[in-house]
């Protein structure tokens, strides 16, 4: 009775620690998290938001780290490090058109492959 119990109890915990997911074995991307809402409020500050050429994809990085900062919540760490990620290279796409749509400058290249 007693082994049985013993077995029992290491299977479960071994199945509970198998299956706790990301959590467990990525770290918290604190960094990315903070490199992405830099580069958003920078975006923001260049006036991305208000540009009719760079609101697509102001939105569309403002949006991936609105996703980002929900998948840190639910602990998900790996989706939110690649969110992030993707947030920063939008946000820096949207802020380097806005600097060269301010300028009058023409030929804007795309930052995001």
């Amino acid at each position: 009775m007693r082994d049985n119990f013993k077995k029992t109890a290491t299977l479960l915990s071994l199945a509970v620690f198998s299956f706790s997911g990301c959590a467990a074995f990525e770290s918290r991307p604190v960094r990315q998290m903070a490199y992405a809402e830099a580069a958003y409020q920078a975006a923001l500050l260049a006036g991305a938001e208000a540009n009719p050429e760079t609101m697509p994809v102001f939105q569309l990085a403002k949006d991936q780290l609105s996703r980002a900062r929900s998948y840190y919540r639910l602990k998900n760490f790996k989706e939110a490090r690649r969110l992030s990620v993707l947030s920063r290279r939008l946000s820096e796409e949207a802020e380097w058109k806005a600097v060269r749509g301010n300028s009058g400058s023409k030929g804007v290249e795309s930052l995001v492959k």
